[in-house]
């Protein structure tokens, strides 16, 4: 590699290594890497050989929190069950690293032309999709060629937009991406329009989907495709052995993976029940499995059985969701005398042990990117009545009227998660103290999805979203991604909104980014137009015999091929 390719591909780089260090997020790696200070005294052959051949075998169950829906395709899932599936039956070219830089995957090595504008990427020579079938560059072009065609009803289109020509094929005025150039069958050249600034995070990494099998499938109706979605091909580390919904799913090694294969034989993700989980872990029944509820007394309990305990810095953030496209939630001050209502430092402190903070923008504190001087919105019920009385709201005799009603809602939210199933009913009665009734609704996650994302049927929500180290939310707050099948859930449409965030893509320093950004975060701020509750410590539990293990923030999977469990 040039100097010079090497200078480009550390610009890139730098981008998303500061924006960690900007997140506050530390360094340290979770590594459970076995002690090697043991030598049985024989010849160096054997000591190489036989701890390498001891790690193979073995079961990893890990527990979830809710039933997966079962669209196990890298393009067309919505929710965090399915992708805890996903993320190990498929690849992407590269993969983020724990320095918030990108290696290697399907992809061995790559190169950025000199105006930022192209990358080049040489796949890895033998690549087998889990059936047998040869993994090429035909398989890169179609899974952008999917994702960009006018029928794909996924959330993923606005990520790979900028890709040069994906709009021409997308609106039907070209057969192909004029931005994608198979060079070879191992050799793809991929070109944006301009410079765009999250090109690893939303093109690079994507994961890659079989072309001779999805393109026998009608991209509208992929989606309803069950026994593909529930059986499917990829090129990861494990591959799928069995579907059972609401129970569990299993995966097994796949033996010709790229990078070896893996140490376990198998992985079970299987659905569990919060109240039970973590005897579990310590009777040795779970391995691995997500803490939903930090707090002193829960991380004291799994450490005093023996459990090995991580935390990292939120990847994300909560909120409550408001239905916008609802004439009652149109007015930015009806949103923002909400947010003054709901103590949501009390549900940090309270809820959380204080293991977490307030939330006031769709950013993690900390970050580059995060804006100086936003409103607060601390605990003031009296201002939420003034401002609601503002727009002409009555609040009389502690009750608050709309057009001479008394004004009610109903709150959705899903099981999956203590904290935020604990602070629906806080939320409930900090409403009540200003006179408006909301009806809470539990469900599975996977219905919520379904209502909020598919149909729009709601009023009020609650539910977390993800965040990567960039700070582009086009694929959650730009208009076009309003509709049936977007993630912008609560159908905010403000042009201001739709213009920075096209703008802050467009540079590569972050000095360059970071005013766009903070103008964006204060709009937010000011807008509201979503409830913004808190940012969650993220904890893990892990069953002191699995070995091996990597994870950072914004990927528990990372080398998974390299776990183990100690004999």
């Amino acid at each position: 590699m040039s100097k010079k390719l090497l200078a480009l591909l550390l610009v890139f780089v730098m981008v998303f290594s500061v924006a960690l260090v900007g997140c506050g997020e530390s360094e340290e790696v979770l590594d459970q890497e076995e002690d090697n200070d043991k030598s049985d005294g024989g010849n160096d052959d054997v000591q190489k050989e036989d701890p390498e051949k001891s790690k193979y075998g073995g079961t990893l169950r890990r527990a979830i929190w809710s039933s997966p829906p079962g669209v196990l395709h890298p393009s067309l899932y919505n929710d965090t069950y399915d992708a805890f599936i996903v993320d190990l039956i498929y690849d992407g070219m590269l993969t983020p690293d724990p320095n918030m830089g990108y290696e290697g995957a399907l992809a061995k090595e790559w190169e950025i032309s000199d105006d930022s504008k192209s990358v080049t990427f040489h796949l890895r020579d033998g690549l087998k999709w889990h059936d047998g079938e040869p993994v090429t560059t035909e398989d890169v072009a179609f899974t952008f060629e999917f994702i960009a065609h006018a029928d794909y009803t996924g959330p993923r289109y606005s990520s790979i937009k900028a890709i040069l020509g994906a709009e021409e094929y997308h609106n039907g005025e070209a057969d192909s991406i004029s931005g994608i150039e198979i060079i070879d069958k191992n050799t793809i050249k991929i070109t944006t329009k301009e410079v765009y600034a999250p090109f690893f995070e939303d093109i690079a990494t994507r994961n890659i989907i079989p072309k001779h099998i999805w393109s026998q499938v009608e991209i509208s109706t992929a989606k309803e495709a069950t026994e593909l979605l529930r059986n499917p091909v990829g090129a990861g580390p494990f591959k799928i052995k069995r579907f059972v919904p609401d129970q569990y799913t299993e995966l097994a090694a796949y033996e010709d993976y790229w990078d070896g294969r893996p140490y376990l034989d198998t992985f079970i993700i299987q659905v569990a029940n919060q109240d039970t989980a973590q005897a579990q872990i310590v009777n040795g029944e779970i391995d691995f499995m997500d803490i939903s509820s930090m707090n002193d007394d829960d991380i004291s309990f799994l450490e005093d059985g023996g459990i090995i305990v991580h935390q990292f810095s939120s990847d994300g953030y909560q909120h409550c969701g408001l239905n916008n496209r609802l004439e009652v939630f149109s007015d930015k001050r009806v949103r923002q005398a909400f947010t003054y209502a709901i103590n949501r430092q009390a549900i940090v402190d309270n809820l959380m042990d204080g293991y977490g903070s307030v939330c006031n923008v769709p950013l993690p504190p900390g970050h580059w990117a995060y804006p100086n001087d936003v409103n607060e919105y601390e605990f003031n019920p009296d201002k939420a009545i003034d401002l609601l009385q503002e727009v002409g709201w009555e609040y009389r005799d502690g009750t608050m009227y709309r057009d001479g009603e008394p004004v009610k809602f109903s709150l959705k939210y899903p099981t999956g998660n203590k904290v935020r199933e604990n602070s629906a009913p806080l939320i409930q009665q900090n409403l009540a103290d200003i006179g408006i009734e909301v009806e809470l609704l539990l469900m599975e996650f996977g219905t919520l999805l379904d209502e909020v994302i598919e149909r729009h049927d709601f009023e009020m929500y609650l539910m977390g979203w993800g965040l990567s180290p960039d700070p582009d939310a086009r694929g959650m707050w730009h208009s076009s991604v309003s509709n049936l099948g977007g993630w912008n859930t609560v159908g905010f449409v403000n042009d201001r909104n739709d213009e920075l965030m096209e703008e802050g893509v467009k540079y590569l320093d972050i000095e360059d980014r970071k005013g766009i950004y903070e103008e964006w975060g204060k709009l937010m701020n000011e807008e509201m137009p979503s409830i913004f509750l808190y940012s969650m410590n993220q904890g893990f539990a892990l069953n002191p015999k699995l070995k091996g293990t990597q994870m950072y923030t914004f990927d528990q999977y990372y080398k998974v091929n390299k776990w183990y469990i100690e004999k």
